[in-house]
């Protein structure tokens, strides 16, 4: 593979990066072209800690011929080290979830994002791993808490607005979801509510072997589209990692089958989120070397785009990390204020140049339920 195949990567730690990562997805031997020059090994792993995907580069380390490896073995430490981590860290999820499922037994209840999508991944175990997500309806989510909540070591401050219960069981992080609102767009946000009922009305969910049980999950239909707009509100709140569009496009490669394309175009463009769609599926072809055939409703790449979305995920880190959103010494007004143009305006408008009219959808949306929480002192 040729390195000018990939135009939009220009610096030699993201191309050696994105031919290791291509590698650890597709098993695959990497590119060695981007390697010819040398490997600053901790620029590549500083880069791959801040997609959370080491475990992923590492397989594909892994693969590269040993003239390109490093002559001190002990450069690779860091990347063996998250490997084996990862896995520790999986298996305790993986081991504490049937329980989880166990104690709200008799409340419709599934298994989103996270431990999951795991399952899709050529290595489960090489999915760096967060918290365990639970999705269910509003009309449920009051007798989960009653059922956690008391069994919880700490408790997060609720958010009554999206419907969200974070909390722990010693080192594990437990949310709850009683929604999928997006605070973008309150059409969005009513859409998608529509969406949630749907997926709650009776059916039999399938589900994934997590810990030697059966943990149920959401229908690919509705998955799909969930994973891609949870993967969009991180986008344009500026807190995205790469590993979020990765999850997105495992997925939906992985059960593509499953997916209706009809029911799949015909809802996102009710939603209007298509055109997105279509982007980020040239994206996942370019950058991340998934074949067009494989993606839903996959559109041809658009490289100039393309780059830009990779400049603004490299810069703002996963969970916008490596951007500084701290200001705790400034009054509450100006922190709001700053909050606004930050999180709200600029990093909204920032998309424009991709996505012009859904920039100023999403901007206007999140406009105005930020009017509503600085109106509530929130």
């Amino acid at each position: 593979m040729e390195g000018d195949r990939h135009p939009g990567i220009a610096e030699t730690t993201d191309r050696q990066f994105f031919a290791l990562l291509r590698s650890g997805l597709w098993n695959e031997v990497p590119e060695q072209v981007p390697f010819a020059g040398g490997v600053d090994w901790k620029a590549l792993y500083r880069l791959a800690f801040e997609q959370t995907l080491v475990p992923v580069v590492t397989d594909g380390v892994n693969r590269l011929p040993k003239e390109f490896l490093p002559a001190e073995p002990e450069r690779l430490d860091p990347f063996l080290g998250d490997m084996m981590a990862t896995t520790k860290r999986n298996l305790t999820l993986d081991t504490f979830i049937p329980k989880l499922f166990n104690a709200l037994n008799g409340i419709p209840v599934v298994l989103v994002k996270g431990q999951s999508l795991a399952q899709d991944y050529p290595d489960p175990e090489r999915r760096q791993p967060g918290d365990i997500d639970l999705l269910l309806l509003p009309s449920s989510y009051g007798a989960a808490k009653e059922v956690l909540l008391p069994k919880a070591t700490t408790v997060a401050e609720e958010d009554l607005q999206t419907w969200h219960q974070g909390m722990h069981f010693r080192s594990i992080e437990v949310e709850l979801h009683g929604s999928i609102s997006t605070l973008m767009s309150r059409k969005l946000d009513r859409k998608l509510a529509v969406l949630l009922a749907e997926q709650f009305d009776g059916r039999t969910f399938p589900t994934v072997t997590i810990g030697g049980a059966e943990i149920p999950v959401p229908e690919a239909d509705f998955n799909a589209i969930y994973i891609f707009v949870h993967f969009l509100q991180h986008y344009w709140a500026g807190g995205v990692g790469l590993r979020q569009l990765v999850d997105w496009m495992i997925f939906v490669s992985v059960h593509k089958r499953e997916i209706h394309p009809v029911i799949l175009e015909k809802r996102l463009e009710d939603l209007g989120l298509l055109n997105l769609w279509k982007v980020f599926t040239g994206f996942a072809q370019e950058y991340l070397g998934c074949p067009a055939e494989k993606l839903p409703l996959a559109a041809k790449p658009q490289p100039r785009k393309n780059a830009r979305i990779w400049r603004y995920i490299r810069r703002c880190g996963n969970f916008g990390k490596n951007q500084d959103r701290k200001r705790k010494k400034e009054s509450y007004l100006v922190r709001k204020i700053h909050s606004l143009w930050r999180l709200v305006i600029a990093d909204r408008l920032r998309h424009f140049p991709v996505f012009p009219k859904e920039s100023l959808r999403f901007f206007f949306g999140a406009f105005g339920y930020g009017l509503q929480r600085l109106a509530k002192g929130e």
